[in-house]
């Protein structure tokens, strides 16, 4: 399911022009640009979550009886489909991009539940969100989505976001990997994973509950997180003034931390088929 939000712009302003509308989006990273005959297509792929959205030209006007709406506007026939079952955390980006968008060219916004046009507002924008993600999955369910608390789940969303500048920041002498949680059908249980490759330095995400380990001879295994930081917490470090929960293991300290394999091994987890899934399929509640 998504949120149509249908843009409008006021007669006074003119028409629109859509030239620049596809300049701009071409100046953003990982927007894509597709024609059909009936409509322009400006999809969003982000490999960080693993999830997409777009924005829509189209010929004809997607507004349901535009007819009762003020005749001082104008529709566009350019929306947003938001989808709704994503974390907060990827709404507000999506929401922040559109309100940059109605700036930018002018537009007011317009949604079916609305009585008429009106400004964008991020807040109000947000509560229409949250009420349909919530309106949704009670009446159809989580959809194979998960329930993760909504603190940590910002806080790891905001992790994802900035991988890339903390391996800069590290100079790329430290291992910064994606979150991935991975879930085990057969028992519900579900959570964050990250990897460590024994004796490298390595970032640590908040909020992990499984490490993925590969030793020496990239043999795998994977422990919960008690158990990790139970033998490893004394080799790690807390990254302070960034975000919380976050440890990293520098680079003497990784050389030493070999040693801690054969007692690493003892927590293996056994029995358990752990699959991967996406980031943006927990939501926040």
């Amino acid at each position: 399911m998504a949120i149509n939000i249908n843009f409008f712009r006021s007669n006074s302003a003119g028409n629109i022009d859509y030239e620049k509308v596809l300049a701009f989006f071409d100046e953003i990273p990982n927007f894509k640009v597709y024609y059909t005959d009936d409509v322009v297509e400006i999809v969003y792929i982000d490999k960080e979550f693993k999830f997409s959205y777009r924005y829509l030209i189209t010929k004809q006007s997607k507004v349901n009886q535009i007819y009762k709406l003020s005749p001082l506007f104008t529709n566009i026939n350019f929306l947003l489909e938001m989808p709704v079952l994503i974390p907060t955390f990827l709404a507000k980006e999506i929401l922040t991009l559109t309100q940059k968008i109605c700036k930018t060219f002018e537009l007011e916004i317009y949604h079916d539940s609305f009585d008429d046009v009106k400004p964008f507002n991020m807040v109000d924008t947000l509560t229409l969100f949250n009420e349909n993600r919530e309106a949704y999955i009670e009446e159809y369910g989580m959809q194979n989505k998960y329930a993760f608390d909504p603190e940590k789940l910002n806080e790891v969303c905001k992790f994802q976001r900035t991988v890339d500048n903390l391996r800069e920041y590290y100079h790329n002498e430290v291992d910064v990997q994606y979150c991935e949680p991975i879930i085990d059908k057969a028992t519900n249980e579900y959570g964050i994973c990250c990897t460590w490759n024994l004796g490298i330095p390595t970032v640590f995400p908040p909020h992990i509950d499984f490490v993925r380990i590969h030793d020496e001879e990239n043999v795998e295994f994977m422990v919960r997180r008690e158990d990790f930081y139970g033998v490893m917490g004394k080799y790690l470090v807390d990254i302070v003034n960034f975000l919380p929960d976050m440890h990293l293991l520098k680079p003497k300290q990784a050389r030493s931390s070999k040693k801690a394999i054969n007692k690493l091994r003892k927590f293996a987890i056994v029995d358990q088929n752990f699959q991967t899934i996406r980031l943006c399929d927990l939501i926040d509640r």
